[in-house]
């Protein structure tokens, strides 16, 4: 059995984790809003991070969706002309998607203003805490996906 005190940390951060989710779908719901995408489109171009082409299946497992629901996010984002599918002619199950001009562009400004946005809210946090902050964030995630592998 948990101790009170481990008992009441663990109420807090579930609190917290779980306002903080909602509060960065909205940051995203926004964010996405004003480069006129939609959520899903923001998320897919958001797991580039910096490369110009990835496999679909890498893809899919960073952004966390099955393939038909990439697929359909895919179709939207090449119909505005952010990205071109290619199949390779050896293996017709690969798929490697690349940026287009238009998509580089995309997302070069949403890496951008993405940054802006998490600089605007560290400014509203002591400076002598951001390494703790970043410390605490990466513990926490690191022991989510522990968590999560135990749990498969």
């Amino acid at each position: 059995m948990q101790n009170p005190q481990s008992r009441k940390t663990a109420s807090e951060i579930a609190e917290l984790t779980f306002q903080l989710l909602a509060d960065c779908q909205h940051k995203e719901e926004r964010f996405a809003e004003q480069l006129k995408i939609t959520v899903s489109e923001f998320r897919c171009l958001r797991a580039f991070r910096g490369e110009k082409q990835l496999q679909v299946k890498v893809l899919v497992d960073r952004i966390k969706l099955s393939g038909s629901r990439l697929t359909r996010i895919l179709s939207a984002l090449e119909k505005h002309g952010y990205i071109i599918r290619t199949i390779d002619r050896k293996d017709r199950r690969s798929i490697t998607v690349s940026l287009s001009k238009k998509g580089v562009e995309l997302t070069k400004t949403l890496e951008e203003r993405y940054l802006q946005i998490h600089e605007d809210i560290l400014n509203g946090i002591p400076k002598d805490t951001h390494a703790a902050l970043v410390d605490g964030l990466s513990n926490m995630l690191v022991s989510l996906q522990s968590w999560l592998q135990g749990k498969k």
